[in-house]
């Protein structure tokens, strides 16, 4: 039995209260066609019992309610609190919504629905109607979609919470087949209050669309997301959407149940992959005329609306970085890393993650005008960590990262401090690892001990692994793959021995859906290492596959995402172009021209690292594959950044001063001579 569950909203504990309707898409097990049927809680208000049938047809639609002419079912629904939040209290509304999978018979149909408050004179609190056009059948081509909507005032929500309301559908003019009865809640001025955490947790999520200016709150299973916030001047306010707008269809689409969660079901069919997708429709299909509509709901009604993003140019359908669309994406995350790195250096939120994927993507650009900012940010580092072997709690997290950026900055610059910095914690990072479960070393987060069950994880030695790599290339005789090598095998899902082919989060979880980052790293530092490649092929063939999880990469998704991406890149460029192509829908939405790409929740990602300050500094570093400007992506070892004097050429019409003689005084005389003669 599937139930419908109007959800209350907690910003802080996201725990939920639900109002149950038992048998909402009026399903039933080995149901027969045109069954007699009474779904459960409801009571046949007007018309006969034998005009309530079971429906059986194609999906979406497998199972439904066929209501004859003149019939009408009724329930009582009890309405919950007020969700205990900081938004206002009487600001809280409701929306019933039931779907239609069209009509039987010649007569032109229609599905009425109300909502009444009992009592002596019963109250019509809403009521909505929709005509239904499309024959429903029993063989596909399942018919379109149609979808009616019924709200329930922000004032009534509040006068009735804890009361029972009456809740009516009625078939007139002709045969109805309904399916899919839903009651979702929603406030008048949604905000940042109501967000889930951004780490694992199923929502409400922050989704956010550059491309026409629009911030909104993303709810797991809901088939209705809300405006938090329109930006001026954006496709949006033109097309007059507002804050608190209620979005309920795109291209005259209802939208489906938007998962929050990883997988197939988000990458088709959430809000953000939905409205993503009509996006670069609008931009690329002529038959639109660079335009989409979206249906919102309203406190008087529905009201359908036309936008038009606006967007210089359209990344092309295999999505290579460096066509004229990648290219001005690129100069816009760029420019937001130039302008927000700040005066000590680091780039805002977390020092140990951002600052080193910034100072990255900059380095990558091989452009000697951002060599300043590159120095600023290696020299805070050092400042923060000048030893790491003294460092503690997560320290493998930042020796990754950190280490990353100072193989290449040394590769860069020949810098002697980064090196030496290098060799102490490719020395030192064998000795600080720990007995397994499995009685073999390992790394947990840091060098305190290993978490788990002492079990350990994958994802830290998967960045440290890649950083033993470069160190390599730097000429540090490094060892920590070998140390390691029996905790990675044993992590791994070999397909030799009916795996999967990517990377365990440990010996005992080798799962399929926060597999991402570790797996692409792991991928990276065998191709940096020239090794093993029968696993590294394994690792990105799983990637290929699953690509939809991209998000879902252990603890923090953009970085995740970007750096399995890069990896992919690298090491398999055809799977790389076929993944980037379907994730073009993303890129083009998120993407803000003149300011970079806007921050929508990944489906794991620790907030200490923010939001736009970690998903542009991410996918510059992405973009650096488009070059191979850093040895990570691609390419080859280079001395370009050495500090060196402007050479200045003499002048040919002027003689060449005299040689001094050893003499001070001397010295001085001959050249004000040579200066009094010239």
């Amino acid at each position: 039995m599937r139930m419908v569950l109007l959800t209350v909203l907690f910003a802080a504990s996201l725990s939920a209260r639900v109002v149950e309707l038992p048998n909402s898409d009026f399903a039933k097990p080995e149901a027969q066609h045109r069954a007699a049927f009474m779904p459960e809680g409801f009571t046949l208000a007007r018309g006969a019992g034998p005009d309530v049938k079971r429906w059986v047809g194609p999906a979406p639609h497998a199972q439904a309610l066929w209501l004859g002419k003149g019939t009408a079912l009724s329930r009582e629904i009890t309405l919950p609190a007020t969700p205990e939040s900081k938004l206002a209290g009487d600001g809280w509304y409701l929306v019933f919504s039931i779907d239609s999978a069209g009509m039987e018979g010649e007569y032109a149909a229609k599905l009425v629905a109300t909502l009444t408050e009992p009592g002596r004179k019963p109250k019509q609190l809403a009521r909505a109607e929709l005509s239904v056009s499309a024959p429903a059948v029993t063989q596909p081509p399942a018919p379109a979609l149609q979808r009616l909507w019924l709200r329930l005032s922000e004032a009534d929500c509040a006068r009735l919470a804890g009361k029972a309301v009456t809740l009516e559908l009625a078939a007139e003019g002709g045969n109805v087949v309904i399916d899919d009865l839903r009651c979702e809640q929603f406030h008048r001025a949604p905000n940042r209050e109501l967000l889930g955490k951004a780490n694992g947790v199923l929502g409400p999520d922050l989704f956010q669309s550059g491309a026409i200016g629009l911030t909104a709150l993303t709810e797991h299973m809901h088939v209705s997301l809300s405006v938090m916030q329109v930006r001026a001047d954006s496709a949006c306010a033109k097309a007059g959407l507002k804050d608190g707008d209620l979005i309920v269809a795109v291209d005259a689409n209802p939208c489906a149940p938007s998962s929050v969660d990883a997988g197939q079901e988000w990458f088709q069919a959430s809000h953000e992959a939905v409205i993503g997708r009509a996006v670069l429709a609008a931009l690329k299909e002529k038959a639109r005329k660079g335009a989409f509509t979206m249906t919102v709901l309203r406190a008087d009604g529905l009201k359908e609306l036309k936008l038009k993003p606006d967007l210089p140019a359209l990344l092309d359908k295999e999505m290579p970085l460096d066509d004229k669309a990648g290219k001005l994406m690129h100069a816009d995350m760029l420019a937001w890393i130039e302008k927000n790195q700040g005066g000590d250096g680091f780039w805002p939120e977390c020092h140990g993650v951002n600052t080193p994927i910034a100072a990255l993507a900059l380095l990558g650009t091989r452009d000697r005008k951002h060599r300043k900012q590159i120095d600023a940010a290696v020299n805070a580092l050092l400042r923060e960590n000048p030893d790491p072997t003294k460092m503690t709690g997560l320290a493998y997290w930042t020796v990754g990262f950190q280490g990353m950026l100072f193989c290449e900055y040394h590769l860069a610059t020949g810098d002697q401090r980064t090196l030496d910095w290098i060799k102490a914690a490719i020395e030192w990072l064998p000795t600080t690892t720990h007995k397994c479960a499995w009685g073999m070393p390992a790394f947990g987060h840091g060098p305190d001990g290993l978490p788990y069950e002492d079990k350990a994880l994958m994802a830290p030695c998967a960045h440290l692994l890649v950083f033993d790599a470069l160190a390599r290339r730097c000429g540090v005789a490094s060892k920590v793959w070998e140390h390691i090598e029996p905790y990675v095998m044993h992590s791994w899902s070999d397909p030799a021995t009916g795996g999967h082919g990517g990377m365990g989060y440990n010996g005992s979880h080798k799962d399929t859906e926060e597999f991402w980052s570790r797996t692409g790293l792991t991928a990276l530092a065998l191709h940096l290492r020239k090794d093993k490649p029968e696993m590294r092929d394994a690792l990105v063939a799983l990637m290929a596959k699953r690509h939809a999880w991209m998000l879902n990469s252990h603890a923090y998704g953009e970085p995740g995402a970007a750096l399995g991406l890069l990896a992919l890149g690298v090491t398999a460029p055809d799977h790389f172009k076929e993944v980037m192509g379907q994730w073009r829908w993303r890129f083009v939405s998120a993407w803000q021209p003149g300011f970079g790409l806007r921050y929508s929740t990944p489906h794991m990602g620790s907030p200490y690292m923010g939001e736009e300050e970690i998903i542009n500094p991410s996918y510059a570093l992405l973009w650096t594959l488009a070059n191979k400007g850093l040895v990570l992506s691609g390419g080859e070892a280079k001395r370009w950044l050495v500090e060196r004097e402007p050479e200045t050429p003499p002048r040919r019409d002027l003689p060449q001063a005299p040689v001094p003689d050893s003499r001070p005084c001397a010295v001085v005389r001959d050249e004000r001579a040579w200066a009094a003669g010239n």
